[in-house]
């Protein structure tokens, strides 16, 4: 199985697509990215060995490792925005 884009692509489209959207929920992050990035297929069709779809999981690690850089926010449950 091919290997996924790498995670700092996956974290430049999380950031492309909260400066697009402005604080969103991880659906609307998802949709963005599929329309607006060169999503490698395997990636979109993949799956993760606990059964997850390996893009989506991919973008809310993506999002983990940018909240714990101090660059993404999550002002209520379900929401991701970007530090102002």
């Amino acid at each position: 199985m091919p290997s996924p884009a790498p995670r700092k692509t996956y974290k430049g489209w999380v950031i492309d697509a909260l400066h697009a959207l402005g604080p969103s929920n991880p659906k609307q992050v998802y949709d963005w990215i599929r329309a607006h990035k060169a999503v490698p297929a395997a990636d979109i069709s993949g799956s993760t060995s606990d059964g997850e779809n390996l893009f989506e999981k991919t973008v809310r690690w993506a999002r983990k490792d940018l909240f714990d850089e101090g660059t993404v926010l999550s002002p209520k449950r379900g929401l991701w925005s970007l530090r102002s």
